[in-house]
């Protein structure tokens, strides 16, 4: 449709699609973390095709974009911290259960156990959230460097297409929560925050990679 220089109805369907993903559970942070893929894709091959120069480096759009979000209090930015590392709900789990063995009483013991399914069940949370980013994003990165550099088609069109690419992208990061969403504030900032930086570090080691199998 973007192609086809219908920019007010392609604008209309991407609105819409972002507003029905965004009321699923998590749907929000999953629609922003789909359109800063579109977007750094976008904002890669546009630069290269552009400026003739290469691709803009990633630290740079990511800097742009991360100093659009909030900033977190010391005690969210620990709490990111641990979302992207595994090993550190590893040690709070380990923690726990000394505690748990530890307690004397009947009711400190239940307070132990209530603590430690805590964690364990944080710790679970985590590991998926950031497994499903790791792959959402490595799906979707993938697909936006077909259809970007895709040689069926000139290279008018392929620009086209990273135009299109980009206002996508634009259009998803700014869907907003669902009004009637119960999900605290704190969390919400802390998973996109996890989300983002899962997704800079993704892209970053497949264009490593990329480029290492260039060189061989």
């Amino acid at each position: 449709v973007w192609t086809a220089e219908d920019y007010d109805g392609a604008k209309a369907i991407w609105e819409s699609a972002a507003t029905d993903l965004g009321g699923a559970s998590y749907g929000t942070e999953l629609v922003h973390l789909i359109g800063k893929v579109y977007s750094l894709s976008a904002h890669q091959f546009l630069g290269a095709t552009d400026a003739g120069i290469g691709m803009p480096s990633i630290a740079k759009w990511a800097k742009g974009h991360y100093a659009k979000m909030e900033k977190s209090a010391d005690s969210n930015k620990a709490k990111r911290d641990g979302l992207m590392a595994g090993m550190k709900m590893m040690t709070l789990q380990q923690k726990a259960e000394k505690e748990l063995a530890e307690a004397k009483t009947e009711e400190e013991k239940k307070e132990k156990q209530a603590a430690l399914e805590q964690v364990q069940l944080s710790g679970m949370l985590n590991v998926m959230w950031t497994t499903t980013v790791v792959d959402i994003t490595t799906t979707l990165h993938e697909a936006a460097q077909m259809v970007l550099h895709d040689q069926s088609v000139d290279k008018d069109t392929r620009k086209r297409r990273g135009y299109g690419l980009k206002h996508l992208g634009e259009i998803f990061m700014a869907c907003k929560t669902p009004l009637e969403s119960n999900q605290p504030e704190d969390a919400k900032k802390l998973y996109e925050e996890a989300a983002f930086a899962a997704m800079l570090e993704t892209i970053k080691r497949k264009e490593e990679a990329t480029r290492s199998s260039l060189r061989y």
